[in-house]
């Protein structure tokens, strides 16, 4: 698109630009519903931002992660912010309802359809009437078929000016509030005026519609107090957790003997589902099945005090071997964006700090979160100590996509029980499981490859287990099939490591607890 113009305001952008950037990073953030925003726009679909003049200027600096195109005005004003918006990464469109509109709006509209970017319009300008939403928002969405974002930005300490807009200026230090509406697409002819005003009307009404949250009361001293104590309880035991890391491997390894075998006696429940899993899935005899869920409870004490020692266990470690070096030399290039499934199989948590030495793409692994927040918050510095970044399993799907599109890699524990929503049923040990889809949706939309991996114990050392990878472009069929194909690898791939050594399961998992209903 066109730069800004060589007015003296256009020159007076750069250190504009400079005194924008302080201002804003003394500014607090919150963003709701911005998933309405980055859920087309992370597919590289366009959509058109629209607010109102008054509340344009802490919006610019909440861009990141988006590509935007801008509609400025052709004025010596247009001039400055064009070319503090340029500095800042984003494209420009130069023009408004009375200067060269229509010709901006094409062109931002092309280029949204061409490069995915996204549009930023503000509805009510550039000389007003104040919150009145004129033409050019229906028009660009229409022409780059493009949904509809409405944003709100509310500022707790701001300077009202008297301009036509009231124009809002956040104070230093205060806090911005920016509230997204749900994305929706105009269906409208644009030669039918009637039309084009309704929908300038609906959207107008939407915009009225967005409040800001309600602000939360001032903690009182008790509140204030608890807090502290939780913090500090949070980092006292992350400490100790380093503490214990001091034990070494071999200190670790006669700890999980005499976790497991506490464990063993005092679940009696668990102890039970273990052994009547193992003999029923392995097809074994009750006193064979019950030696192994013994030793199982022993492994998965192991696993969990392993996780003190993920920040000193890397690839170069002296106790690991590599069962096919060349996958790993193969992984490790990141030529391709990659799902690495695992379960929780022989040293899972100390495989999460491997990820970190893979590469330094983006490394995700993604957890199920700990309601504990003294337990959140140790085990979340642990696995992320090596430089891979821990999500939760329910805000993990936009990180994902993002970092498979920079050929990152997202991690994720494929073998536990979940919901009829989010399953699809396959065999896994002769028996009906629901398998999480999860990372094979993932996979799928973010084209990769899916390499099963796994760190078993091998005695006192541990082994690196890497498979052939799957890759998505290959396969055939529509997403549903895909994601189906991707599942059975992963789901397969894990009950061939369990039968290869059956005591490093997580036997006291019930993993077959949901069923398929009737329907399904």
């Amino acid at each position: 698109m066109s730069r800004s113009g060589n007015s003296l305001m256009s020159l007076l952008s750069a250190p504009v630009y400079r005194l924008y950037r302080l201002w804003c990073r003394s500014l607090r953030y919150t963003e709701i519903n911005r998933a309405a925003i980055e859920t087309t726009a992370d597919l590289g679909r366009p959509v058109v931002l629209s607010l109102w003049h008054d509340e344009l200027f802490p919006l610019i600096y909440l861009k990141r992660r988006l590509n935007i195109i801008a509609l400025v005005s052709q004025s010596d004003d247009g001039d400055l912010l064009a070319g503090v918006l340029e500095r800042m990464g984003l494209e420009t469109a130069r023009g408004s309802s009375s200067r060269g509109g229509v010709k901006a709006l094409l062109a931002a509209a092309r280029r949204m359809r061409e490069a995915g970017l996204c549009g930023c319009v503000t509805v009510d300008g550039p000389r007003g009437p104040r919150h009145e939403v004129k033409e050019g928002a229906i028009f660009l969405a229409c022409r780059a078929d493009a949904p509809i974002v409405p944003i709100r930005l509310f500022m707790e300490r701001r300077k009202l000016f008297r301009s036509w807009d009231r124009f809002q200026l956040p104070l230093p230090f205060s806090r911005v509030t920016m509230v997204c509406g749900d994305a929706y697409r105009v269906e409208c002819d644009l030669h039918d005026p009637d039309a084009v005003a309704r929908e300038c009307r609906r959207l107008e009404d939407i915009l009225n519609g967005l409040t800001p949250p309600e602000t939360k009361p001032e903690p009182s001293p008790f509140q204030r107090f608890g807090t502290l104590l939780s913090d500090t309880t949070c980092r006292v035991s992350y400490g100790f957790a380093r503490l214990i890391a001091k034990l070494g491997f071999s200190g670790i390894r006669s700890f999980g003997k005499g976790l497991g075998a506490a464990f063993w006696a005092c679940l009696p429940s668990r102890r039970r589902l273990a052994a009547g899993n193992i003999a029923s899935h392995l097809d074994l005899s009750p006193a064979t099945a019950e030696s192994l869920a013994r030793a199982s409870f022993t492994h998965n004490a192991r696993s969990f005090l392993e996780a003190v020692l993920a920040p000193d266990f890397g690839l170069d470690h002296p106790l690991l071997d590599v069962e096919r070096p060349d996958l790993l030399e193969r992984l490790k290039r990141g030529e391709r964006p990659a799902v690495i499934t695992t379960g929780h199989f022989g040293a899972w948590e100390l495989l999460a700090s491997l990820l970190g030495d893979v590469s330094d793409h983006p490394r995700l692994t993604v957890v199920r979160t700990y309601k504990n927040r003294v337990l959140h918050y140790v085990s979340t510095r642990l696995r992320s100590s090596r430089g891979a970044e821990v999500f939760g399993h329910r805000e993990a799907a936009f990180p994902v996509l993002r970092a498979l599109r920079k050929n990152g890699y997202a991690a994720f524990l494929a073998d536990h029980n979940t919901s009829r929503s989010e399953a699809v049923f396959l065999p896994f040990l002769g028996e009906e499981a629901a398998v999480n889809k999860g990372p094979a949706v993932l996979a799928v939309r973010g084209k990769a490859l899916v390499w099963p991996i796994y760190l078993m114990r091998d005695g006192d050392r541990y082994r690196l287990v890497i498979e052939e990878p799957l890759d998505t472009l290959r396969l055939e069929g529509d997403a549903d099939a895909k994601t189906l194909a991707v599942a059975e690898l992963y789901t397969d791939s894990i009950a061939r490591m369990v039968r290869r050594a059956p005591d490093q399961w997580f036997w006291m998992h019930n993993r077959w607890k949901t069923k398929r209903v009737m329907d399904d």
